[in-house]
């Protein structure tokens, strides 16, 4: 798997990169790390420090261990861009190395390139159409910083007839799988009437349970609104470019999710 983090090396940005990280040696991939200088003076010493985090996560003897680097099957790529624009710099970057997900911070703001004086999370989604792991600035997300062990129990799928959970709902299957989370919940979430709830023929992953639950309302305020109450560790959700969740003229359900969870949020290309 190719995992592609990009970082404004905001504190915000961290919680994303240990994400970004705790995938990639799960999953033995490739991970590349990109910060975007804009002119500013960054060190490589400067970028997220992967082999100390892996030695305090007890992954690996040490910083120094090599061999234990080269065990694990994780090779780490760190890329310093001087573009002044990260989203087209990130994009530009993915044109030429392609990834298999995303996974960056929803809100950077005052890091040491001001990244979201503009937005870049959602255009760098828009723009890649690969599946992103989008995990809030100010949230632990599901994996705790200090000893990388991972916990999801309870996953949210919103679901509609268009577009079609179906890769969305492998896909996470999958990194469920991945990151070892071996039992819990998927709750599929309609927000509707019963009479236009899509008929859903994906099997849970091993050990894992289905429920299913259809309310009316407004689509955002309903999927936050369950969210909290299920005591949701991940969205999941499909989208399907500007004729789908990520309608840029008027605010996406994705990019509006993002801004009113606070949890992770995956978001699944329909067509991906």
């Amino acid at each position: 798997m190719r995992i592609f983090h990009p970082t404004d090396l905001d504190s915000g940005s961290a919680t994303a990169f240990l994400h970004a990280l705790r995938l990639a040696a799960d999953t033995r991939s490739h991970l590349t790390i990109m910060h975007v200088a804009g002119g500013s003076e960054i060190e490589w010493s400067d970028l997220p420090g992967v082999r100390s985090t892996l030695a305090k996560w007890g992954l690996v003897k040490s910083a120094e261990d090599m061999d234990g680097l080269r065990e694990l099957g994780l090779s780490v790529r760190k890329v310093i861009s001087e573009d002044g624009n990260p989203v087209r710099a990130c994009l530009d970057h993915l044109e030429d190395h392609p990834a298999d997900v995303v996974v960056l911070a929803t809100h950077q703001r005052e890091g040491r390139t001001a990244w979201l004086k503009r937005r870049v999370a959602e255009p760098i989604v828009r723009g890649s159409k690969e599946p992103s792991l989008l995990v809030p600035h100010d949230r632990p997300g599901f994996l705790d910083a200090a000893s990388g062990k991972v916990s999801i129990r309870r996953v949210l799928v919103p679901v509609a007839m268009e577009p079609h959970p179906r890769r969305a709902l492998e896909l996470s299957g999958k990194l469920l799988q991945d990151l070892g989370q071996q039992e819990g919940v998927i709750t599929l979430l309609h927000v509707g009437t019963e009479g236009s709830d899509p008929m859903i023929e994906v099997a849970p992953p091993a050990g894992w349970s289905m429920e299913r639950i259809v309310r009316e309302g407004d689509t955002v305020n309903t999927i936050a609104h369950v969210a909290e109450a299920i005591g949701c560790d991940l969205v999941v959700m499909t989208t399907k470019g500007h004729d789908g969740f990520l309608d840029v003229l008027r605010g996406s359900i994705t990019e509006r999710v993002l801004r009113a969870v606070h949890c992770p949020v995956l978001a699944v290309p329909a067509d991906h």
